[in-house]
């Protein structure tokens, strides 16, 4: 009953046209949304419904579709989608109870608005058809408009797709043109790792770009001494076409697709209590507006859609077949984030171990880049080698910019040395770096994964913490690899300034990932190991050429 009492509560808040805001975002007026000419006969009968009777919440049934992987909870009232456990993921580490999208929240996904996104038609429908996964609501208006809601469990590859289809029957001898038609996508609340609230957003695919909407769209933001000051929004609203929308958090992610695009979008701000901590965090509710349009005496209009409610899982999501996989926010070095991540599939397939995938697969990356470290390495070599000649160079040519041009290009070109060789290694290190970052920061399969120490390799290690100060051990160690690899690897003479920023990287490093997930610290830790290794043994070898020395001219060879 108190939850009943809630539900009406939210409801007839929602009814009134109050817009829900969390906490620290103001809230400013917005124009309402246009209403359509039927639509009306549709609030008549929410407002006759709300009259007649108060408790008409107390009388919603549950339906329960499931298969291995989630079960779905459809609601009468509204005839949405109250929840969806996904049965395999644990809300909390160590704990049975799974995580439960839309959890908590009194209004359900997939229910439907028409005349503004606040005034959402939460009515009884009738259950009128059920199989074990499948169930049809109906809802006959006063106005001779028959709403029906079907949803069905995906028989196919991905489990966590649920089909539906909304259909509106004209039983009058009228036309009605019911306009445009919203659809809510549910709720997510935040991660624990994500304390700022950085993977909270509604998203959507025009077709050609996938568009996000975060918590921090809608707060007022001071601007640069007054310049790009903008106040607190209660709502973002946009006329485009909408290929699929999404709601989701750092893991988890549910997609709607219509079978016909949409055509404008809603994004809210809105409070979420989280029950797996306890606490309310702000997120961010978003609505697909789909267009209906005219439906003539004794025809029937109908909206199917696909609702993926899920991990965020590149596999599943990129077979959805609508580049629904952009939802992972990979970045500008996606197709590097998307190889990595199916060969880290394909190494846990063998090993049954994040931590020990991540190892392979930096060995495997190491392998891949062993020739241009090599040569990375010899270039180093002989270009320390080569500073006195360059010196003398220098000092003969100082002059005549072009003379000393000129020969130091000869010197270099006589000795097969290439000054651009050392960079070469480090700018393919960079796009692996990053699509690594962005694809082990969002992938479900490194939540709650442990390993050695480490309880989850999503988050930093975390073992102590003094104060508010983590103490996070695998950055520390990554630090002293850092600084050993620095002392083992031939570097020329350099100034002051440019040894200063040498000493410093190992800090500036520690610093900048010192919070990163562990996932990320641990590969590029093994990374540096692997390094030092190859260095020590590059360094046993004499293998340089010999030495061109023609700073005095003479042709003279030195080793």
């Amino acid at each position: 009953m108190q939850q009943s009492a809630q539900l009406q509560e939210n409801t007839a808040n929602m009814q009134r046209q109050i817009p829900v805001s969390p906490t620290g975002i103001a809230v400013t007026e917005n124009a309402p949304l246009p209403i359509s000419s039927a639509v009306d006969d549709i609030g008549v009968e929410v407002q006759e419904k709300k009259a007649e009777e108060n408790h008409t919440f107390d009388h919603q049934q549950f339906v329960t579709l499931e298969n291995d992987e989630i079960r779905v909870r459809l609601n009468s009232v509204g005839a949405g989608i109250q929840d969806v456990e996904l049965k395999k993921y644990p809300a909390i580490r160590g704990d049975k109870k799974p995580f439960v999208f839309n959890d908590n929240r009194s209004l359900p996904a997939l229910v439907l608005a028409f005349s503004t996104v606040d005034k959402f038609l939460l009515l009884d429908y009738e259950i009128v058809a059920q199989t074990p996964t499948s169930v049809t609501f109906s809802k006959a208006m006063k106005n001779g408009i028959v709403v029906e809601r079907e949803y069905r469990l995906a028989q196919h590859e991905i489990p966590y797709v649920l089909t539906t289809q909304l259909r509106f029957i004209n039983r009058t001898e009228k036309n009605y043109d019911l306009g445009n038609v919203f659809v809510s996508l549910g709720c997510f609340p935040a991660t624990a790792s994500d304390t700022l609230g950085d993977y909270l957003n509604f998203g959507y695919y025009d077709g050609k770009k996938a568009h996000f909407i975060g918590v921090n769209d809608f707060r007022a933001k001071s601007g640069f001494f007054g310049m790009g000051k903008e106040s607190a929004k209660n709502q973002i609203a946009g006329e485009d076409k909408i290929v699929w929308g999404s709601v989701k958090n750092q893991f988890f992610t549910g997609v709607f697709t219509p079978k016909i695009p949409g055509c404008g979008f809603v994004a809210m701000p809105q409070e979420v209590f989280d029950g797996a901590s306890g606490k309310t965090n702000d997120s961010v509710v978003g609505s697909v507006k789909i267009t209906v349009g005219c439906v003539g005496p004794g025809k029937i209009k109908a909206v199917d859609g696909d609702f993926y409610v899920g991990p965020k899982d590149y596999v599943f999501l990129d077979r959805l077949g609508e580049s629904q996989d952009l939802v992972m926010q990979f970045g500008i070095f996606g197709f590097v984030s998307k190889l990595l991540l199916l060969l880290m599939k394909g190494i846990y397939a063998l090993l049954g171990n994040w931590g020990m995938t991540i190892i392979v697969l930096t060995v495997l990356v190491k392998l891949l880049l062993w020739p241009l470290t090599t040569a990375q390495v010899r270039s180093s070599r002989k270009m320390s080698k080569l500073q006195e000649p360059l010196k003398k160079i220098k000092e003969k040519y100082r002059d005549n910019p072009q003379k000393l041009q000129a020969e130091t290009l000869k010197l270099f070109r006589d000795n097969r040395v290439n000054p651009a060789a050392g960079c070469l290694p480090l700018l393919v290190q960079i796009p692996i770096f990053l699509g690594l970052y962005f694809m082990l920061r969002t992938t479900a399969e490194m939540r709650f994964a442990p390993f050695l120490w480490i309880p989850d390799l999503s988050l930093p290690d975390t073992i102590a913490r003094v104060g508010n100060f983590p103490i996070n051990i695998l950055p520390l160690i990554m630090g002293i690899s850092m600084v050993w690899q620095m002392k083992v690897m031939p570097t020329p003479s350099i100034d002051g300034a440019q040894k200063w920023v040498f000493k410093l990287m190992p800090l500036i490093f520690l610093v900048f990932c010192y919070n990163f997930p562990a996932a990320l610290v641990l590969y590029w830790t093994v990374q540096n190991l692997l390094t030092i290794g190859q260095q020590i043994i590059l360094n046993r070898k004499n293998d340089d050429a010999l030495l061109v020395d023609d700073s005095d001219g003479a042709g003279v060879k030195k080793k």
